[in-house]
């Protein structure tokens, strides 16, 4: 699988990418033009989310937090997005996380 290009939702509805509270749609496309899609977040904006909904609810339904075609990330780049993308091909998990558009 060859990446051709990787966007950014924030990028493409013109929004400034702060990595350090990344919170965003990863589309990666490949050779074939398919294009796959998932959602990253860094600790700190999950933390933040958290906050936010959570320890004010008294709804057991806003008490936990989980999503498919997610990836919880520190400390990144949009350098970075490549390589921990190539990986993911390379160990197999490409196909369990991104998700086909």
């Amino acid at each position: 699988m060859t990446i051709d290009k990787i966007y950014l939702s924030q990028e493409s509805a013109n929004q400034t990418v702060d990595f350090n509270h990344l919170n965003t749609e990863v589309i990666v496309k490949i050779g074939t033009g398919f294009k796959y899609r998932a959602n990253f977040i860094c600790v700190t904006e999950l933390e933040k989310e958290f906050e936010k909904e959570f320890n004010d609810s008294k709804n057991v339904a806003k008490k936990y937090f989980w999503s498919k075609n997610l990836v919880i990330v520190k400390n990144i780049t949009k350098n970075d997005l490549l390589p921990i993308i190539e990986n993911m091909i390379d160990e197999g998990d490409f196909q369990l996380i991104f998700e086909k558009m």
